[in-house]
């Protein structure tokens, strides 16, 4: 499925599990097209507003995360989602008007080496990395947007190069 649109997009949501390469993509996309750029992990509160007031006030922004990870790690760490189904669909249907939706999923294999290389203790464990990235697969069926397999700079060089001509 792809998430662009015929109207100027004006976000880019990049989202996946930890170790997919989302950072390295925010990065890039945000030194390419010169936009700001916004990490939005967990925080405590009303989410269906908060993600709602994030994404309306912020242009020419790259979301490293958005509320689809609030929906994976909330079924995960938090027991359930923290949206009603009126609200996850309303967030799903704006991510459509005016934004590219991104989804890095690299192999399990890749993502396991890239986590293991990682030199310092994370939040998730392998074995929750895993369920994240199936539960990641999972909602994307669902939502229009660019799959990323984050698997070698050709690759990333050339989503940002279609990401550029959509945008500018």
């Amino acid at each position: 499925m792809t998430a662009l649109v015929n109207s100027k997009i004006l976000r880019i949501i990049v989202e996946g599990p930890d170790c997919s390469g989302k950072s390295t993509l925010v990065e890039r996309l945000k030194n390419s097209l010169r936009w700001d750029s916004k990490y939005l992990r967990h925080k405590e509160g009303y989410q269906f507003t908060r993600y709602l007031k994030e994404y309306a006030s912020q242009e020419h922004t790259v979301f490293d995360r958005g509320h689809f990870s609030e929906e994976v790690y909330s079924k995960m760490w938090r027991g359930g989602s923290p949206f009603h189904k009126k609200e996850k669909q309303i967030l799903d249907n704006l991510v459509n008007y005016k934004r590219i939706v991104i989804f890095c999923c690299p192999t399990l294999k890749e993502i396991k080496k890239r986590y293991l290389a990682r030199g310092f203790e994370q939040q998730i464990s392998l074995e929750e990395l895993k369920r994240s990235r199936e539960l990641f697969m999972r909602y994307f069926k669902s939502i229009p947007h660019i799959t990323y397999k984050s698997e070698n700079y050709k690759e990333l060089e050339s989503l940002i190069k279609k990401i550029k001509k959509e945008v500018e």
